[in-house]
């Protein structure tokens, strides 16, 4: 599991500028190469050398959902979430177990994002994790079964320009997606090195010049690190910062509470935010600077 997340890591530092460029939706902010390769670095950096793979696996998790960045890297932190969980803690997993851990980390994911938008991330891991539910029907060697969600999600990779209508007006596949399937392959090097990943096609960069509209709804980009205080009401605490803005995201265990938002109040959210605990860490980026 940890040889995974290194050759993942690999994987996105050698297409990070890619993924920058393919950073079309929701917000073309060109950041998506950043965002997923600090995020997946940082956790692959921290893992123990030992252990077993859900215990290597939770750990990851806990790293990404302090240090993860973005909007993908957040959605990236949810799948984890669920995928960690569900994975049993023994020293060999099954095809089952990686099948139905998979599947739940998809499910967390898609669950904590209102209105999610077809042909992103949460698309490619739904339908591969369909797929690697169906393989068991056949086998439960845990290389087969990954091979096939690998599989599958760079098929339903190729699908998202036609999903997503902001994807095919530039007639670009989906940068998140694409850094999903990366990280796929990563773990597909890991779990059987000797089934190879699928070939990526040539890929086409946006059609047409990409600009962040000054009239941005909700211009900053605004991330932070919760450490809740005790008993906190979280209904009442996510339901008072969504208010201010859109694309939230929200991420938490017992103690930690990891925010994604776009606002137009980043101060303003972050005061809110302190009744409710102390901020670790904050990262506010000014969207409508970002291409100038």
């Amino acid at each position: 599991m940890r040889t995974g997340f290194l050759y993942a890591a690999e994987n996105l530092q050698s297409q990070k500028d890619m993924l920058n460029h393919l950073n079309v939706f929701p917000v073309a902010d060109r950041d998506t190469g950043i965002n997923m390769t600090r995020s997946i670095e940082r956790a692959a950096g921290s893992l123990p050398k030992s252990g077993n793979p859900a215990e290597i696996l939770d750990e990851a998790y806990m790293q990404l959902l302090e240090y993860a960045h973005g909007n993908s890297g957040t959605i990236l932190t949810l799948f984890f979430e669920g995928f960690s969980a569900a994975l049993p803690a023994r020293d060999r997993i099954s095809g089952r177990d990686l099948a139905l851990a998979f599947q739940k980390g998809a499910q967390t994911a898609e669950a904590a994002v209102p209105a999610p938008m077809p042909g992103t991330i949460l698309t490619v891991a739904s339908q591969s994790a369909k797929a690697g539910i169906s393989m068991l029907d056949l086998t439960e060697n845990a290389g087969l079964v990954f091979k096939r969600i690998a599989d599958e999600a760079h098929a339903a990779l190729l699908l998202t320009p036609y999903q997503n209508p902001v994807l095919r007006r530039f007639q670009v596949i989906d940068s998140g997606a694409y850094g999903f399937c990366l990280i796929l392959d990563g773990f597909l090097k890991s779990f059987a090195p000797d089934l190879p990943a699928e070939a990526y096609p040539a890929i086409t960069l946006p059609s047409q010049e990409v600009t962040i509209s000054e009239e941005l709804p909700h211009r900053y980009c605004t991330e932070f690190v919760l450490e809740l205080l005790p008993g906190t009401d979280m209904p009442e605490f996510e339901q008072n910062i969504k208010s201010y803005g859109e694309y939230y995201l929200c991420v938490s265990n017992e103690t930690l509470c990891k925010i994604h938002i776009h606002t137009n109040s980043p101060e303003a959210v972050l005061k809110t935010a302190s009744e409710y605990g102390f901020i670790r860490s904050r990262k506010i980026d000014d969207m409508a600077q970002v291409m100038k």
